[in-house]
């Protein structure tokens, strides 16, 4: 090895020993620091309960576990076989300027005024319902290398006397969780419940259900990151139901922009909690996750 050399491993070494070691935390003061004068317009407006839709947790993993491909090599000297390592990568492309993309820059500011007690985030007994139907990576990720910006962010479970649900094998007789579901929102009679069914339709009984559940909680609003429901209830703001609402249906965006948080590129976010290799200049094609199938094993 040539000095030039020994002297530029010494530099790609340093600059690793800092991604992993000192960035995350550098990121993470910089994040805190520029939700400075957004923490006192929350407290003002009386902002700091947020009612957390599903969406927006399962929009919190940012990075997933990819193979990354090194080509084919010769084993023993007569035998191609593929190489390659696992690696962390970001779902999202840099670019990416859908709503979703968009919203998920906002998360990194919600999530740090959330650790540190600004927002109080809460999910609720429906919410946590229509998760158990769910695969659980859907919201804390698949891969041992994913990483959600809500990783280490509390979320409070609002209480609800009246949830009750039934597990069992079907072959007893036991309802789905989904014909559970429809059956505890049949016999709802929360005025307002009843009424944002009227507005919204029947089928969309569980956001009429979550938004009835934010209001009734004192909540500022419902985040969520449904897109079709936020135009929905923008579409009849002049209903009276929907304009007496003092809980909004809102985006990570909206609420980002009401309160003047930065919006910041989740792939700042790559190194956190990282002992692995990690690659933050790709990212998934689309700027979506992958679907749970591509983690299995290929049939052979």
């Amino acid at each position: 090895m040539t000095a030039i050399q020994h002297l530029l491993r010494i530099a790609h070494n340093a600059k690793s020993h800092a991604l992993y070691n000192y960035f995350p935390a550098a990121i993470d003061w910089t994040v805190k620091a520029s939700t400075f004068a957004s923490r006192k317009q929350i407290v003002q407006a009386g902002a700091s309960r947020l009612l957390v839709d599903n969406t927006v947790v399962a929009h919190a993993v940012t990075h997933e576990t990819g193979w990354i491909s090194t080509g084919t090599k010769m084993w023993g000297g007569t035998v191609p076989c593929e190489t390659g390592y696992s690696a962390r990568i970001p779902v999202h492309d840099e670019d990416d300027q859908s709503e979703a993309a968009r919203s998920v820059r906002y998360l990194a500011g919600i999530a740090s005024l959330a650790r540190h007690g600004t927002l109080a985030l809460f999910s609720s007994p429906e919410l946590l319902d229509e998760q158990m139907a769910q695969p659980i990576g859907r919201y804390s990720g698949y891969g041992y290398y994913d990483h959600s910006l809500f990783s280490s962010v509390k979320i409070e479970r609002l209480p609800d006397p009246a949830y009750a649900m039934t597990i069992g094998p079907r072959y007893l007789g036991t309802p789905s969780l989904e014909e559970q579901r429809k059956k505890r929102l049949a016999s709802k009679a929360d005025p307002l419940f009843k009424a944002l069914v009227q507005v919204l339709g029947p089928n969309n009984s569980q956001d009429a259900w979550h938004i009835a559940t934010a209001e009734h909680h004192n909540c500022y609003c419902f985040l969520t990151m449904d897109f079709r429901l936020i135009k929905s209830v923008e579409a009849q703001g002049r209903n009276s139901t929907v304009a007496a609402l003092k809980a909004r249906v809102m985006s990570p965006e909206m609420f980002g922009k009401t309160f003047g948080l930065m919006p910041v590129s989740p792939r700042l976010f790559s190194y956190h909690g990282a002992s692995y290799p990690v690659r933050p200049e790709l990212n998934w094609p689309e700027s979506k996750r992958r679907k749970r199938s591509s983690y299995k094993p290929a049939k052979r």
